[in-house]
Order: structure tokens, then sequence, then C-alpha cells
């Protein structure tokens, strides 16, 4: 959550069957690629009233966005289908703010790490 300020989940973590966030007056980045998924679909619920939220998600997986905006913009570029996939559904509500979506390659292992 952000109200006034940036808030960013990135890097190795479980992302939640259901994840919701909220930006208000100010931002936040939701990043899957390194996430490990509680389950085989997973619902990130972003909320974006006078902000932004961008959620990415690995290049491999199955996306639907149900989003809206009002007076607001819900991209939906990450919607992508590839059968058996674990599935992300992203849904919310963008209020005068925005929900972006993408899909982005896994990043690679720094030179050296296993």
């Amino acid at each position: 959550m952000s109200v006034f300020g940036w808030f960013n989940r990135k890097g190795r973590w479980v992302a939640p069957r259901v994840f919701t966030s909220l930006s208000m007056f100010g931002g936040g980045e939701i990043d899957l690629r390194d996430a490990r998924f509680a389950s085989q679909e997973i619902r990130i619920r972003a909320f974006a009233l006078w902000g932004y939220t961008e959620v990415i998600v690995p290049d491999d997986v199955e996306v639907e966005v149900k989003g809206f905006g009002v007076f607001g913009a819900f991209g939906r570029d990450a919607v992508r289908s590839e059968r058996g996939a674990p599935r992300i559904v992203i849904s919310g509500l963008a209020l005068f703010g925005g929900v972006g979506t993408r899909a982005k390659a896994a990043p690679k292992e720094p030179f050296g790490r296993n």
C-alpha cells in the first residue's frame, strides 16, 4: 500500500493466492518474475486512486486482465495465453490513476551465482 508514497514487491518472494494493492496519491510496483506462486492460479487486485501501480509478470505464464479505469487507465499489455502454465488474473480499479501491466523475461542470475 502507498499513500503519498511508493511501494514495491519484487525479488524472491512467495506470491499468495490473492494479493491486494492500493496506491492512493502514490505509486507501486508488483514484480512477479522472481516470485514463487502459492498456487497454480494467483489473483492480483490492484486499486489505483489518483496513483499508479505497475504489475510485471513473467513472459511464460497465462495472464488475464479484468480491471477497468474510470477517468484513468487499466493496461492490458500483459495479456497472454500459455496453456498449462501458471495463471495470473489481474483485476481492480484505476480511478483518476492507472494500473499498467506488462510481460517481461525473468532477470538473469548475476555471474557466479547458482
